[in-house]
């Protein structure tokens, strides 16, 4: 009997992970969707995988949610019903731990339970298709396959469920659990003490449906994953392992006196800081704001005791935390156009393989190459390592191959964007990877950051050629910077303008003027325009500065390559390139990393 090849999907993906309030809930929604792609996947069988590509006959860590199997056409719809109803009772296992850990919070009543089953049935839409290979090859086998796929998800019924009452905080379109009788500020005020800070913010501020309760309250949301506050100063917590170890302890001891039995550990190995990063911000050290996310403080008296503490810890680690951290997606270019050109090949089916192969080695190096970029960047502790704190490998959400969702401090995020996609080229022959970055503030909503992303990411994909970036910063102010560039211009050349401004060898008026100036300039010829660069970096470079001149031409350089990356100005008949306003909003954004963010 002739094999035939089977596609499953499901969603909904995007939506679901974007629900978030804090990155917890983004990396168990992530999560969960891992185990439901990898209990389809199980299903189906590791040895007739296509895609994913099993590595050593197992699964990877992070399974997409398309699978692609050769199987027994025979048994193919079978499969195909055991891989849906798998991944259906994956979901109701993770529905019903987390309802069962409710429980020892609140006893649920007949309106609770109403919400929970109405919510939680029903949410996953499964497509698949299977096409006999019976008399064609792979190539037509599996573009027949796309192609019946997609007219099936177009095809599919939305369900149209009324979701009354107060809705929940982390949609915002469901109904909130409660139990009759009770509102849902009542019902998730009483949760919230029972369950502490850890899990949810007190006095029913935060109100969970059943998905958000499932992020929240399965094992899954077990695993401590660093909250904004504590990427944002990671690698001010580095530093002060490094220079300031006693004084870290010395404020460590303060704040627990004032806090009390309130504090809670995120790090239980973590013997120096073991607590989130916001209590590395002085803004944090408030009456209302620790009320806010500790329920409380045990001695209002010792918060001055512990500002002090924490401004001498400043002092002598010449730093203060950035306020700032970096949200970033990164996606292989041109996928769909990649895996038809492999199909034109004489063995398809076998390049296929080979392809998903590479994807999964390039995905399993990617916590390597973020440490390694993290420890460049922020270079680890002596005693104890940089095991001890916090690392890139702790910062990634999901790892899909193609696919990778991460959180960075300001001063790391670009140069693992741009370590991860040199790596991609380099495991993917034939093939290079475009990031969105987003930059904001430790305490802007996590949906507009991971929107802002997803938006910079649209961006760098618009560019001619992709292998590109896009970041755009979020300013608290609502001011907004976005620069866009191909890889192979930004080189190394956008470090070192960022060393250039954090070593003092450029002045914070250098970015300026250049700014000031940049919308005139960029009209000129690129040998005036290097002209002019020369002359602002002659007027605004310190001694130290070696070379202005060369430094001159290469900012030219990439200025004149930008022109053509960057949507020109029509004033008439005139065309202007806009690469040299790209260029300046680039060094603008290479002054605020070196600054912190703090100008």
């Amino acid at each position: 009997m002739a094999d035939a090849l089977l596609i499953l999907t499901f969603t909904p993906v995007q939506s679901f992970i974007a629900e978030a309030r804090r990155i917890s809930d983004l990396y168990a929604g992530s999560q969960i969707l891992v185990q439901l792609a990898k209990a389809a996947a199980q299903e189906i069988g590791a040895a007739r995988l296509i895609y994913p590509a099993p590595l050593d006959g197992a699964l990877p860590d992070d399974v997409p949610n398309i699978l692609v199997a050769r199987v027994d056409e025979g048994s193919a719809e079978e499969i195909a019903h055991a891989a849906h109803d798998a991944l259906l009772r994956r979901w109701q296992q993770l529905t019903d731990e987390a309802r069962h850990r409710l429980a020892a919070y609140v006893q649920p009543d007949k309106t609770w339970a109403e919400i929970w089953g109405r919510q939680t049935e029903g949410l996953w839409q499964i497509f698949w298709v299977t096409v006999s290979m019976d008399g064609q090859g792979y190539r037509e086998t599996y573009q027949t396959a796309r192609a019946a796929l997609t007219a099936l998800k177009r095809s599919r019924i939305f369900p149209q469920v009324q979701e009354p009452g107060v809705k929940d905080s982390l949609s915002g379109k469901r109904q909130a659990l409660h139990r009759g009788g009770e509102s849902a500020r009542e019902h998730w005020a009483n949760v919230a003490r029972r369950a502490g800070p850890s899990r949810l913010r007190p006095a029913g501020r935060e109100r969970l449906d059943a998905i958000g309760a499932t992020k929240r309250f399965c094992s899954l949301a077990d695993k401590s994953f660093p909250s904004t506050s504590s990427i944002a100063s990671a690698d001010f917590l580095e530093m002060a392992r490094r220079k300031a170890s006693g004084q870290l302890s010395s404020y460590r001891r303060a704040i627990e006196e004032a806090l009390g039995s309130h504090i809670y550990k995120v790090r239980h190995y973590d013997h120096l800081w073991p607590y989130d990063g916001d209590l590395l911000f002085l803004e944090t050290l408030t009456v209302e704001r620790l009320q806010d996310s500790y329920h409380g403080v045990a001695r209002p008296e010792k918060l001055e005791m512990a500002r002090d503490r924490l401004l001498h810890l400043y002092r002598v680690v010449k730093a203060r935390p950035s306020p700032y951290y970096a949200v970033f997606v990164l996606d292989g270019d041109s996928m769909g156009a990649h895996i038809r050109e492999l199909l034109e090949r004489p063995n398809p089916e076998d390049e296929h393989r080979r392809f998903s192969r590479q994807l999964a080695e390039f995905a399993t190096e990617v916590p390597q190459v973020m440490d390694k970029e993290f420890s460049r960047v922020v270079p680890a502790t002596g005693a104890g390592g940089s095991g001890a704190g916090l690392n890139g490998r702790h910062f990634l959400v999901y790892n899909g191959g193609d696919d990778v969702l991460t959180f960075a401090p300001l001063s790391a995020a670009l140069p693992m964007a741009q370590a991860l996609a040199r790596t991609f080229s380099q495991r993917v022959p034939g093939c290079s990877a475009s990031a969105g970055v987003a930059v904001v503030h430790h305490l802007y909503p996590l949906d507009a950051a991971l929107a802002a992303a997803r938006e910079a990411e649209g961006i760098a994909k618009g560019v001619t050629g992709k292998a590109a970036v896009a970041v755009t910063v979020v300013r608290r102010s609502g001011e907004l910077l976005t620069m866009r560039s191909r890889w192979a211009n930004l080189g190394d050349l956008f470090d070192a303008m960022v060393d250039h401004f954090a070593q003092g060898r450029l002045s914070s008026r250098f970015a300026h003027d250049l700014a000031e100036r940049a919308s005139t300039i960029t009209a000129l010829p690129p040998d005036a325009r290097r002209a002019a660069l020369k002359q602002l970096l002659h007027r605004h470079g310190a001694e130290t500065l070696v070379d202005p001149d060369s430094l001159a031409g290469l900012l030219g350089e990439w200025a004149q390559a930008l022109d053509g990356q960057v949507p020109p100005e029509k004033a008439g008949d005139a065309v202007i390139p806009q690469g040299l306003v790209e260029l300046a909003r680039w060094v603008l954004f290479a002054r605020f990393v070196a600054q912190g963010g703090a100008a």
